[in-house]
């Protein structure tokens, strides 16, 4: 299995103790927790749903919703540098675009 990586060099280790998705929500998420759209996104009860209503079926289709509310558009995340999930055969375009 090859590891997901982040245009910025960060690498999920073996031991996946941080995926690209902790990765990509460190890096966006502000400490308000506020979106771009501008509510809430917070991990709400064990049911898998944000606060702002959204349900996911899997904890990874969560992550999706965090890291999609959070990423703005240029990808610059608060420590000023690009990131965005690339793969080997990926041309470095940000997810959606």
């Amino acid at each position: 299995m090859t590891a997901s990586q982040c245009v910025c060099g960060f690498i999920e280790d073996e031991a996946d103790d941080q995926t690209i998705a902790d990765h990509l929500l460190e890096v966006f998420a502000p400490e308000d927790d506020k979106g771009t759209d501008g509510l809430v996104h917070l991990e709400g009860e064990r049911n898998l749903t944000c606060l702002c209503g959204f349900a996911a079926a899997t904890p990874e289709k969560l992550d999706a919703h965090f890291v999609a509310v959070f990423t703005p558009a240029d990808a610059i995340g608060r420590d000023g540098k690009k990131h965005h999930p690339i793969a080997a055969n990926d041309d470095c375009m940000p997810p959606g675009a």
